[in-house]
């Protein structure tokens, strides 16, 4: 047998006990080997694309900031560049005359302006060049007529002798501008100054180099350092970027004029130095992810192709090792259901194989042993055919013996009577006291019988009860009357607590009465004159809890599960003559359990014993 067969649910065997439910070894452990397999190239991929995305973080951090501080660096360099440009021009003679002269000439004032024409380029359309006096006042200008919009003053753009001062952006139009500045100079006193405005414009493919030197999908901003205005590289004024939060170890914020669902952006930034200006570079955090991602997509196909490779070996190996299992359990669940000659053929010198081969002297033994407890049990049945046989024997002669006494019993017991009546003749005193005596024998004997036949046929299950609700003070009631009158004679004190009269139980009444009597008579038969005997009863649990109390010798612990026997006496050592034959305890108890109860004891030699009748209680009007 190749695998061992999973079972419908709810199956059963042939013995009537369930079988074993679920999927079986052979398919259930590549299963399991296959889900740990996945957990751990699982957790693997997920812990390497945490690993990854946060170093992919840092690196685009590192590398945008890099970026930044380079597009900073760049800008800072157009200040030298445009002094270069500006400085012949503020050397030359005809622009000195037109800043020193009161009145300058109209020809000094045209060839100023034909030098600042030199100035002007075809990337930027709205470059402005002006001559300032060192009072403010314009004294040329060449390029837009409105260039007087957002024009700084002298003072505020240049603020050395021989340097480019660049002024902070501003807007017009939605255009960004910015002035920059060289002061003009003469014996080492300013004269005059030569300022341009400029219009803050890149072309399209600038942008891209740089997104390309990033290495991410960036967007180039410039802002002046207080933050009063925000600019794209290409000269187009934005909004500044709002709701600062930190995730992880990024710095992100949201941004109106990025694209709709592009999420927070990461912004690095980067002062330029000689320049009112901050250089800011803004990428979307999600783009931070792209490279990881792709990694995870490449590690999940990698993964999953090991996992479906790694599966394919399990199955194979735990195949080959489960299967000489699954044929040892094939066996095993053929010897449980009977069939002894079951054997597995052991394979290679492993573990297996040993325990194939002990499997198998297990199986010999088992069948030895089965063929021995079939003889025995056959033995058994046999003894038990005999025994039952011996034991309806024996009650068929206790019966019959019992119904042959009473025949003679009762003719003495009609002859005493005649005797005593006189009818024979006169009798004298003592002739009437021996008749006293045969009469008191003649009823003992009888009791014996009765006694005998009650047993008999509780034995053979033929006595029949008349189960109804039973008071059980009016029980105790009339054992009072009969048994009180004997328990005093003996010297003893009886008491009865008394019972609730609405207490009930469910029981044969005479059946009661009889277990009740025979507990009164047996508490007074072994208690020493003087001593007494208690009756009480409560309820507990549902059951009903006669308790007969007498301060006896006890009995010795040994003693307590055997004063149940039948025709078993106990001695308790006292200077009273033995009476019964040992079967009033055993019917009291076999009466008290066939009525749904029991009959217990509790004692200590030297204090007493109390017997507890227990009867299942019931709350119905009692019988009468």
């Amino acid at each position: 047998m190749s695998a061992v067969r999973d079972t419908m649910a709810g199956a059963a065997s042939e013995d009537g006990r369930p079988r074993a439910n679920g999927v079986s070894l052979q398919r259930k452990l590549p299963l399991l080997m296959t889900a740990v397999l996945l957990v751990i190239l699982a957790g693997g991929v997920l812990l390497a694309y945490r690993e990854v995305r946060v170093s992919a973080e840092l690196v685009a951090v590192h590398r945008v900031q890099e970026v930044a501080d380079q597009i900073a660096r760049l800008v800072e360099t157009s200040g030298p560049r445009l002094g270069e440009r500006l400085r012949p021009i503020a050397a030359d003679s005809t622009v000195l005359r037109a800043l020193t002269s009161p009145q300058p000439s109209t020809s000094d004032l045209n060839a100023v302006r034909q030098n600042l024409t030199y100035l002007e380029t075809p990337a930027d359309s709205a470059l402005v060049s002006e001559l300032w006096s060192a009072d403010g006042r314009v004294l040329v200008t060449t390029g837009d007529s409105l260039s007087h919009r957002g024009r700084p003053t002298g003072a505020a753009v240049s603020t050395g002798r021989d340097s480019v001062s660049i002024g902070a952006f501003y807007s017009i139009d939605a255009r960004v501008y910015y002035w920059s500045s060289l002061p003009v100079t003469m014996e080492g006193r300013r004269v005059g100054t030569l300022a341009q405005r400029r219009r803050l414009n890149a072309q399209p493919n600038t942008e891209r180099d740089i997104a390309r030197l990033a290495g991410q999908d960036v967007r180039i901003l410039f802002h002046n350092a207080d933050g009063s205005l925000w600019t794209t590289l290409g000269g187009k004024p934005v909004a500044p970027p709002w709701s600062p939060l930190t995730i992880g170890t990024l710095k992100t914020y949201q941004h109106p004029e990025v694209a709709p669902g592009s999420g927070r952006m990461l912004l690095q930034e980067s002062r330029v130095a000689g320049t009112p200006w901050v250089a800011a570079i803004e990428i979307p955090v999600t783009s931070l992810g792209n490279a990881p991602r792709q990694m995870l997509r490449r590690f999940t196909i990698a993964s999953l192709v090991l996992l479906l490779l790694g599966a394919i070996a399990v199955w194979f190996i735990v195949r080959r090792m489960i299967s000489p299992l699954a044929r040892m359990t094939a066996a095993a669940e053929g010897i449980a259901k009977g069939d002894y000659s079951q054997r597995v053929e052991p394979r290679g010198r492993d573990e297996i194989a040993r325990l194939g081969a002990s499997f198998n002297r297990m199986a010999s033994e088992i069948e030895a042993a089965e063929r021995e407890l079939q003889a025995s049990a056959q033995s058994a049945e046999q003894a038990q055919i005999t025994a039952e046989a011996a034991n309806a024997a024996k009650g068929n002669f206790l019966a019959a013996m019992s119904h042959e006494l009473r025949t003679p019993l009762n003719a003495i017991a009609g002859y005493v009577d005649l005797l005593d009546m006189g009818l024979r003749g006169p009798l004298t005193a003592e002739q009437r006291t021996d008749l006293g005596r045969i009469k008191r024998s003649q009823e003992y004997l009888l009791g014996l019988i009765e006694e005998v036949l009650v047993f008999t046929q509780l034995d053979a299950h033929q006595l029949g009860f008349r189960m109804q609700d039973v008071s059980v003070d009016a029980v105790m009631r009339d054992a009072e009357t009969m048994v009180e009158p004997q328990i005093r004679a003996r010297g003893v004190d009886y008491s009865y607590l008394g019972c609730d009269p609405g207490l009930k139980v469910r029981a044969d009444r005479e059946k009661t009465q009889q277990i009740v009597l025979n507990l009164l008579t047996n508490g007074a038969k072994y208690t020493n004159p003087g001593g007494a005997v208690t009756v009480s009863c409560d309820s507990r649990n549902g059951s009903v809890h006669v308790r007969v109390t007498d301060t006896g010798a006890g009995i010795p612990e040994a003693m307590l599960t055997r004063i149940f026997e039948p025709f078993v006496q106990l001695d308790r050592r006292l200077n009273q003559p033995r009476e019964g034959v040992g079967l009033g305890l055993t019917i009291s108890r076999d009466l008290a359990r066939a009525m749904g109860g029991d009959l217990l004891v509790e004692s200590t030699v030297g204090v007493g014993s109390t017997f507890t009748l227990v009867l299942p209680r019931t709350d119905a009007p009692a019988s009468s």
